[in-house]
């Protein structure tokens, strides 16, 4: 998996089209907002066909049948698709991150914050802490 050339256009233009989209279970959480931003920058999806869902309850079931926890899922997808671990000092806008909030959520670091889907569009989370984080190769 790589980014496009002008992969920043197509992330900003992303967060743009998307700012008021509200999370929904199955149709906007935080994993297929992660993945949806990473289609914009990469024309490809990181989450495997098989895992789907359409509730918080299978959603967490399609979690733990794929990998335990959801930093160990978005671990396993990301080494299938050539991601690479980043150290958390080196964090750049574009990588894909696992945070502690309230449970581990995943969301899209813009350079500064996690971006991620709440019930009011996106949202930057603050004050959250980053267990791991991945980047795509451009």
């Amino acid at each position: 998996m790589k980014k496009k050339i002008d992969w920043q256009i197509h992330f900003n233009k992303f967060i743009e089209k998307n700012f008021d989209k509200p999370f929904e279970w199955g149709k906007w959480d935080c994993c297929l907002f992660s993945n949806a931003c990473i289609k914009a920058i990469t024309g490809e999806s990181l989450i495997p066909k098989e895992l789907v869902w359409k509730d918080k309850e299978s959603a967490l079931q399609a979690i733990t049948d794929y990998g335990t926890t959801l930093q160990k899922s978005i671990a396993k997808a990301s080494e299938k698709k050539n991601l690479k671990k980043v150290n958390l000092n080196l964090l750049q806008k574009g990588d894909l991150v696992v945070i502690e909030n309230n449970g581990q959520v995943c969301g899209i670091y813009d350079g500064s914050k996690t971006l991620g889907p709440n019930d009011e569009g996106i949202a930057a989370i603050s004050g959250s802490k980053i267990l791991e984080a991945w980047r795509i190769s451009e």
